[in-house]
């Protein structure tokens, strides 16, 4: 995720706008509104949403040209509504598989440039014969006994970088930052947690994310994504085999991850499937999930789409306010 700190004085003088953008395979959602400012940046109000196909990707596995990116914005942003002021940023949302993900230890009272070599050398050593460095992230996974400490490591290939910085200049946009659809998603749906709920002690928040070719479970402790799953199918699944693919993952993971304590395990599940007849209820009627399921209201301006647009949405819940 790359750091907002030089735009935050731009962002306190002014009511400011932000496009929201994430891409899911030939097509993006994208969510408009007024940036509130307090504590962390999220949406005053959401004004806009929508999606945009993507056209000429070279292939889904591929890094995303700027050129399908630049058409994307300029799609969203003749859809908003009439009046509607500018947006003034862009904040950008790339697929977990264009990422990578890992950790480091350090002494605690590491100097940060020591760090960041480190983390260059896990880079250059994931990246193999690329010759282009990620931009990268990290920040604090656990405090260790001996005196270190485990730092979450995220890394993305600075070409995508790059493109989404091109996509936004031609565009007239700041690119506001850039995170992870995965991160993104939890951050999202984590703002619409009820207030009972954030009282509880919850060790473990897992997303579990329905699609027709995918389920993937993510793991997430203390706001750090730290593990993945999946399962994939080309016919593609149906409520009932999404619901049990991933019932397969939750219970490898409680068993290879943590010990059983459900109450400190919460799911929450999101995914195109959710729209599905019958999702959710086959969910709460299910042994191995009802009991760590958490029920989250959308957003109310985003309720007709929840699922797809708490990655937009969420993308800017997650940009740093320092």
């Amino acid at each position: 995720m790359k750091s907002i700190r030089n735009m935050w004085l731009k962002l306190q003088r002014r009511a400011t706008y932000a496009l929201s953008m994430s891409v899911s395979g030939a097509s993006c959602r994208w969510v408009y509104g007024e940036i509130d400012r307090q504590r962390s940046l999220s949406f005053k109000s959401i004004l806009a949403s929508g999606g945009e196909d993507l056209a000429g990707l070279p292939s889904q596995d591929a890094l995303i040209p700027s050129a399908p990116l630049e058409q994307a914005i300029q799609g969203a942003l003749r859809r908003l509504p009439a009046g509607a002021v500018r947006p003034q940023f862009l904040v950008f949302s790339v697929p977990s598989k264009h990422a990578y993900l890992g950790e480091i230890s350090v002494p605690k009272d590491e100097r940060e440039s020591l760090i960041r070599y480190q983390i260059q050398e896990l880079m250059e050593l994931a990246a193999g014969s690329s010759e282009r460095e990620a931009a990268f992230d990290w920040q604090l996974k656990a405090e260790l006994s001996d005196g270190h400490v485990s730092l979450a490591v995220a890394g993305i290939d600075q070409r995508q970088v790059d493109e989404v910085r091109q996509a936004c200049q031609a565009s007239g946009l700041q690119c506001l930052g850039i995170t992870l659809d995965s991160v993104a998603a939890m951050n999202g749906y984590l703002q619409m947690v009820p207030a009972a709920l954030k009282q509880v002690d919850i060790r473990f928040l897992l997303h579990g994310e329905l699609s027709r070719n995918r389920v993937r479970l993510g793991v997430f402790s203390q706001g750090v994504l730290f593990n993945e799953s999946w399962e994939h199918s080309e016919e593609g699944f149906s409520v009932v085999q999404a619901i049990s693919a991933l019932e397969r993952l939750v219970s490898t993971w409680t068993r290879d991850g943590v010990p059983d304590e459900t109450a400190s395990v919460r799911l929450i599940l999101g995914g195109e499937l959710m729209y599905a007849k019958g999702c959710e209820l086959t969910a709460k009627r299910s042994q191995v999930l009802s009991p760590r399921l958490m029920d989250i209201p959308p957003r109310k301006e985003l309720q007709n789409r929840w699922h797809d647009d708490v990655v937009p949405f969420g993308a800017l819940e997650a940009m740093p306010c320092e």
